[in-house]
């Protein structure tokens, strides 16, 4: 594929080329003040999104744009007040949504005191040591899944072959940063801490010890970093260098652009802090928040070590309407660099995307649409698509009004008052992956370390998920979720008896799982008044031809229960 000649590599340096000068002008034109403050990332597993997603699907946010994560705990409490202000301008507010502005009031208590008290932009250096610990059990059954190619570490490119080289963590757990189980018990422990110097700059760590007690994974260290990054913070904006997670889009069960599925990985990201406007006829654009990144993706591949950047922008045009953006593009490594540096910046901002003779590259992008329906009881209807430039001979250029290649499609539904009292919600979400999702004719795939960077689903899949989920007493949520998945094999003909050594046949699957939350609240022990939560998941699935095995059938079974601590310790303050 010679990407720089086709139209699709036309289309690309366009797109790339026009988010990546809208990302550098977001730096000078919008709106920012000129102080900072300390920003500490949200770890993707926190209890503090579920809480904020359900304020803002009950219509108590105005400013939440939660298809860019990870958020900052200081941008968290200001939405927690947000919060709190709209509710105290309802004549008759959500018992629920009273509850869970008073729980994260709690569990951000230190940040919502700055921004009271008006010194969010003038802190003294301070230590947390512990912010949170967590203890993890789970117990795991079944087969993985898995994807094999000839377009790995030990294979060079071979036209038209193709592929993916991947495979899945633990079985009906995805989304969990890449941590290494075993079949069996696994005992996790994360714990994270963070300090922040001279108003401005803040160091924050969170890392896992992973797997089975009694033995080891082959080949898999216990330690796992899971987000350890310094961050500066120059007036609204913060950049941000170290193992960076990231959630892009509008998907509840997978996202299909940039997910937690995998490890974080190393990269320099920069974007706002706090929701800002666009300047002159562009605020009618209205609350937008931004992020972009360049990083670097293993070496477990023939093109070793390649380059990795991305920009989404995500606006809030009307009270119920967002919409927004995303790219990213995959280039260089071992082999795959034989260009200048200008060849380097052109890949790097889209506006040359490059040929196969000098570096490829991949690129893919996407659009995501979200509509709510205040008299339908908040209904939110929301619709995302994603490309990619991967042109072979299955995949034709379909997306007609885009200018992508291989398409995929994600979408639903949430209700999140199926009972008036908005304590009963209801989620309807499908998933359509096209057969070049997330591969490439080399080994400039979406992958990091072994695990997709998408949906965890992989290609040329499709998955159907029912969710209900009820609040109960003292802030209990329970779900539940019915899903149906089908995957076929996309390996080319000539490579079935080398990669396969068995005629393929399609996998299909059925299963169920049953979600518990508890929402951090105050308890109180020998070291003082602290915050708990609990959570926990139990599924099953059957699944025939697991992965396209001609014959058997089988059942994977998953069970995780989880308990979260913030020891509540004081801040150790220097002035």
């Amino acid at each position: 594929m010679v990407e720089g000649k086709t139209k699709a590599g036309v289309a690309w340096r366009t797109i790339g080329g026009a988010l990546f000068a809208l990302a550098l002008a977001s730096v000078t034109l919008v709106r920012a003040t000129h102080a900072s403050t300390y920003v500490v990332f949200i770890p993707l597993d926190s209890p503090i999104y579920n809480e904020l997603s359900t304020l803002d699907a009950l219509g108590y946010l105005d400013t939440y744009l939660d298809e860019i994560k990870p958020i900052s705990r200081v941008e968290a409490a200001r939405l927690t007040l947000e919060a709190q202000a709209n509710l105290s301008e309802t004549s008759h507010p959500d018992r629920i949504a009273v509850q869970l502005v008073r729980a994260l009031k709690s569990q951000l208590h230190d940040e919502v005191g700055w921004l009271k008290s008006g010194t969010e932009d003038d802190l003294p250096t301070m230590f947390h040591p512990i912010r949170r610990v967590e203890a993890q059990y789970v117990f795991s059954s079944g087969q993985q899944r898995e994807w094999v190619s000839a377009s790995g570490e030990n294979f060079p490119p071979r036209a038209g072959y193709g592929g993916i080289d991947a495979h899945e963590g633990t079985p009906l757990l995805p989304n969990n940063d890449g941590l290494p189980t075993a079949a069996g018990s696994n005992e996790i422990l994360r714990l994270s801490g963070w300090a922040g110097f001279g108003g401005f700059l803040t160091g924050y760590t969170e890392g896992a010890i992973a797997g089975p007690l009694t033995r080891s994974i082959p080949g898999v260290g216990r330690g796992q970093l899971l987000g350890s990054e310094a961050v500066v913070s120059l007036g609204n904006f913060a950049i941000s260098f170290g193992q960076e997670e990231m959630w892009w889009g509008t998907g509840h069960f997978g996202a299909l652009a940039q997910s937690d599925n995998g490890p974080p990985f190393p990269a320099v990201r920069f974007q706002n802090i706090h929701p800002g406007y666009l300047p002159w006829f562009l605020r009618y654009l209205g609350p937008f928040r931004f992020q972009t990144f360049f990083g670097q993706l293993d070496a477990g591949r023939y093109f070793a070590n390649p380059w990795i950047d991305g920009q989404i922008f995500s606006f809030k045009p009307l009270p119920d309407f967002e919409f927004g953006l995303t790219h990213t593009i995959d280039f260089g490594g071992a082999h795959n660099n034989f260009y200048s540096f200008a060849g380097f910046l052109g890949r790097a901002t889209g506006f040359h995307t490059g040929s196969v003779s000098v570096g490829n590259t991949n690129s893919r992008g996407g659009i995501y649409l979200k509509f709510r329906f205040p008299r339908f009881r908040n209904l939110i209807v929301y619709q995302e698509i994603l490309g990619e430039d991967n042109l072979t001979k299955e995949a034709a250029p379909i997306g007609r009004f885009l200018p992508f290649l291989a398409v995929s499609y994600q979408g639903g539904f949430y209700l999140p008052r199926l009972t008036a009292d908005g304590l009963t919600d209801l989620r309807f979400e499908y998933a359509i992956l096209e057969p070049n999702y997330s591969t490439h004719s080399d080994s400039l795939y979406w992958v990091y370390d072994g695990y997709l960077m998408g949906d965890a689903m992989g290609p040329n899949a499709s998955e159907v998920d029912v969710e209900i989920g009820r609040w109960t007493h003292r802030l209990n949520k329970v779900t539940g979720d019915v899903f149906y998945t089908e995957q076929a094999p996309n390996v080319p003909f000539g490579l079935l008896s080398y990669v396969y050594p068995y005629p393929l046949t399609k996998e299909r699957s059925v299963g169920a799982s049953i979600g518990f939350l508890h929402v951090p609240e105050s308890i109180s022990t020998a070291l003082g008044p602290g915050l708990a939560s609990v959570s926990g998941r139990v599924a099953a699935e059957y699944v025939t031809h697991l992965n396209y095995a001609p014959n058997g059938q089988s059942v994977r079974l998953m069970v995780l229960l989880s308990t979260a601590f913030d020891p509540g310790f004081g801040s150790y303050i220097w002035k």
